[in-house]
């Protein structure tokens, strides 16, 4: 009796969660792009999802996720967008999803972020903390500045002798305590 009862247990829970798995349509995510540099738009099309559904657009990579934009679904169930992929999203391989309200993913479709294209030349103004405008040309960059590493013979006398005063001077104090 008591394995009844068991097995019958069992059952309710599977019915209990089949219509929680059966809500969402088996919706799907397009491009005629599988890659795209940050910074730069795709198209892409949405297909099967419910009429007038809306889901909100999201990169999901290993180590960030970059919420972009809301979509809704047309009564056909479509929609079509050219999708701008931020200009701060790492380069990676990340997997672009469709989230429903309820919080679950329906749609996912892979996607390769390249580096942001350069800069044109008529991009290369920038703006400062202050709100100066400063010309990227005219701004330094770590390798145009110089680090000297070499130390002259002098120099190092100078520190060899402190370090020599310094383990005399212990040596002293560990003999005069003893």
């Amino acid at each position: 009796m008591l394995r009844r009862s068991a097995s019958f247990g069992g059952l309710l829970v599977i019915l209990a969660t089949a219509p929680v798995l059966a809500t969402h349509p088996e919706a799907t995510l397009k491009s005629v792009r599988t890659s795209a540099a940050a910074g730069s738009a795709i198209p892409l099309q949405g297909e099967k999802f419910e009429a007038g559904q809306k889901v909100k657009l999201a990169l999901r990579g290993a180590l960030a996720e970059y919420a972009l934009v809301e979509a809704t679904a047309d009564g056909g169930g479509l929609f079509s967008m050219q999708l701008e992929i931020p200009r701060d999203v790492r380069p990676g391989q990340y997997l672009l999803v469709a989230i429903a309200d309820d919080g679950d993913a329906v749609a996912k479709l892979d996607l390769t972020v390249e580096p942001a294209a350069p800069m044109v030349a008529g991009d290369h103004e920038m703006v400062g903390e202050a709100g100066a405008s400063h010309d990227m040309e005219s701004m330094a960059r770590a390798d145009d500045l110089p680090i000297e590493r070499s130390r002259a013979g002098l120099e190092w006398g100078v520190i060899g002798l402190i370090i020599g005063l310094a383990g005399g001077l212990g040596i002293a104090m560990v003999r005069r305590t003893a």
